[in-house]
């Protein structure tokens, strides 16, 4: 049985995030054939990287799982440098800026010493030395090692421990953000790369020059099959009306939820006969005012199977992040058969939404509006719209296809 090694930088059940979600799911794809270790470290939390879990080996949900305590929680020397690489640039409205001034922001970024990119990634966190030497003895013991994420000093300084570039496999999840552009992430190219959609291969080559990579999606188990006795669609069959959109992920301006309050607030007030509402699920890192009347409902966490329904019975579900590789969220609608509302900054959610024709994108708020007034008005559309999402998934995000399409990427069929 071959052995897999799989770095990503925090995993554990109150880990909340789409890289660490999608690591999870690839083990599970491979702990079958394969007999897969989880390399991670002992933080819970990204912003600190404070230690929380206990250093060492454990099985957690069926996986065998190897901690190691980060060095340090990330000081405020990092937040200075980063603050002198940013230069004055809003990196949660990095995606507003124009393709000559990404051009103009990438020659600065190649400008930048490699000793100053470098120190910024260290001090950012997680930065184990625990795990980068397990590495370096180790990795001889594993058939592939595969790297979860571009942007943490776990992939960074993680890929050189390994002697055999050959079996160093990266799913980058990348996406478009200032911190993207450090022409330190180069080096990336010389490994095995899997993508998780076109849009993310694509701004790969943008940014790296040429790589070796391909597409292999993502999956998920199909938990609306059956459709008409799906225990999870039972609930909306009855009553004909939508009376909420859904937001479901971290609760941060890093993900355009005060921009998405915003919009929904001046909505309201504009349409005061709407009974829409607007659900939140998930960890609230803003300092959020929400009034009751406005329509807002901060849910907190839910188990999976009532975010599965909340998404089932939603108008759409809404996703205003400008930045994101896959947006596991978008491809739950879609298996529950219901429409996306999208940040049509963000490609790879522009993409979703026009491969399958199971949304909308805007771009502005009187095209978030105009969404879900079309939506609001016409529930046959919507449901025909969702119909949509379903078929785009089943036909490219279903398990089955994603496991083949993995075991063939890592040569393991």
């Amino acid at each position: 049985m071959k052995r897999v090694a799989l770095v990503v930088q925090r995993f554990g059940g109150e880990v909340q995030g789409g890289a660490e979600t999608y690591a999870g799911v690839l083990a599970r794809v491979l702990k079958a054939p394969c007999e897969v270790t989880i390399l991670t470290s002992t933080a819970r939390d990204h912003i600190t990287w404070a230690r929380y879990y206990r250093e060492g080996e454990s099985v957690e949900d069926g996986l065998s799982v190897l901690r190691f305590h980060p060095d340090f929680e990330t000081p405020p020397y990092f937040h200075e440098l980063n603050r002198i690489f940013l230069g004055g640039i809003n990196p949660e409205r990095f995606f507003e800026l124009s393709p000559l001034q990404k051009r103009s922001w990438q020659e600065r970024c190649l400008r930048l010493p490699v000793s100053f990119q470098e120190e910024l990634i260290r001090w950012q966190g997680p930065f184990s030395s625990g795990l980068f030497q397990y590495l370096r003895d180790n990795w001889p013991l594993y058939d592939a090692v595969i790297f979860f994420t571009y942007l943490y000093p776990t992939t960074y300084f993680g890929v050189d421990c390994v002697g055999d570039p050959g079996r160093v496999f990266l799913h980058p999840t990348l996406h478009d953000e200032a911190h993207a552009y450090l022409s330190i992430w180069r080096k990336y190219s010389r490994y095995n790369l899997l993508f998780s959609t076109q849009e993310e291969a694509d701004l790969a080559r943008r940014l790296w020059g040429e790589v070796k990579g391909r597409v292999v999606g993502y999956g998920l188990v199909d938990q609306n099959a059956g459709s008409e006795g799906s225990t999870l669609c039972h609930k909306t069959k009855h009553g004909s009306e939508k009376h909420y959109l859904l937001y479901a992920g971290r609760i941060d301006a890093a993900k355009g939820v005060n921009i998405l309050l915003d919009y929904f607030s001046r909505y309201k007030l504009e349409h005061p006969e709407s009974l829409l509402k607007l659900k939140l699920i998930g960890r609230a890192s803003l300092n959020l005012q929400v009034e009751k009347s406005a329509g807002i409902e901060l849910c907190g966490f839910v188990s999976e199977e009532e975010k599965l329904r909340l998404m089932a019975g939603a108008l759409a579900v809404v996703l205003p992040s400008p930045y994101e590789s896959l947006s596991i969220v978008v491809l739950e609608a879609f298996m529950m058969g219901t429409p996306v509302v999208v940040n049509g900054y963000c490609p790879v959610l522009a993409g979703h939404v026009n491969r399958s024709g199971a949304g909308f994108a805007y771009r502005n708020y009187r095209e978030f509006v105009d969404a879900v007034e079309t939506l609001r008005g016409n529930l046959v559309l919507r449901n025909e719209v969702g119909k949509k999402g379903r078929a785009y998934f089943l036909e490219n995000y279903e398990w089955s296809r994603y496991k083949a399409r993995l075991l063939e990427a890592l040569n393991l069929v």
